[in-house]
């Protein structure tokens, strides 16, 4: 009887079992049908055809024909004239406003600074309320959720053409619409630290009678500072090409230069600021890199 009684069990076991298998089996299925249908459909809406590319990759090299500068071996390096003028073909010449650029760029970088650091406290304020284990009730933590998802949202563009509307062309406008973003962005990484954070030291300043902000600075802060500094540096990065955009509608930086001589010129100086927004970036990004590195440590991005 007990032999009957355990071979109906093993049997009933492995039925629910194939039965969960072909139900996960349908619904991989499904999945994958809905995956394909959205695919095509984006296909089909963006005309995304190899044709399409084939035809308009020669055009790229068409404008970027008509941005090159004109150099010569032997004026290369040439300086300016007794008059003060620069010679044709020199770099001297294709970087007459050198300095205008660079004031731009140092400009741009501000800005990313100013609004990296606005955006990062306004994160670490609303990450714990935002966090579902570390909100003091439901209420707050759905608050403080929507805001971040309203604060990334919103495209940093669109917010700095309603500031420029605002407040005016400059970079003020820039730099609220892009603290704005990072807030929202960062908030929900930081949030999603807090929720992998130990709860012992919590419970253990809990035990002893800590509030809520006490249990937050000594029981959560400590744990979390590293990845707090890393996702602040790697939004710092992002916060400088979203600088450089973000002066096509006339929030400052560098981008705001950028749209004018594409706007008037088209030429050369177009490649000329090109050139040292990437490598302004590129430096940045190493810089930041080396900076997480020295406060992490390598071991903790094995």
């Amino acid at each position: 009887m007990s032999d009957q009684t355990a071979d109906s069990s093993v049997a009933l076991f492995e039925r629910h079992r194939a039965e969960l298998k072909a139900s996960k089996r349908t619904m991989n299925l499904i999945m994958l049908a809905a995956f394909l249908v959205c695919l095509a459909l984006s296909v089909w809406i963006s005309q995304f055809y190899p044709e399409r590319l084939a035809s308009g990759i020669p055009r790229i090299f068409e404008y970027f024909g008509t941005i090159i500068p004109d150099l010569r071996w032997d004026t290369l390096l040439d300086g300016r004239t007794e008059e003060g003028r620069a010679v044709p073909g020199s770099i001297t010449y294709w970087y007459t406003d050198f300095w205008v650029y660079l004031e731009l760029i140092w400009e741009t970088i501000l800005m990313a600074i100013t609004a990296t650091l606005l955006g990062t406290a306004v994160a670490f304020l609303l990450s714990f309320p935002a966090a579902a284990n570390l909100a003091p009730n439901s209420w707050i933590y759905w608050v403080s959720r929507r805001f971040l998802e309203i604060c990334r949202g919103i495209p940093e563009i669109l917010l700095a053409l309603v500031f420029v509307f605002m407040i005016g062309i400059g970079p003020l406008a820039g730099v609220i619409a892009i603290a704005i973003h990072s807030a929202g962005a960062l908030g929900k990484l930081f949030a999603e630290v807090n929720e992998n954070a130990s709860s012992r030291p919590v419970e253990g300043i809990t035990a002893v009678g800590g509030t809520w902000v006490q249990k937050m600075l000594y029981g959560v802060v400590p744990q979390v500072t590293p990845n707090f500094v890393s996702y602040a540096l790697l939004r710092f990065e992002v916060n400088v090409r979203a600088s450089s955009i973000i002066g096509f509608v006339g929030a400052g930086g560098i981008g705001q230069e950028l749209n004018r001589v594409i706007s008037f010129y088209s030429d050369d100086r177009v490649l000329a600021v090109l050139i040292l927004v990437v490598l302004t970036v590129t430096i940045i990004d190493l810089l930041s890199e080396r900076l997480r590195l020295g406060y992490i440590g390598r071991e903790n991005f094995a």
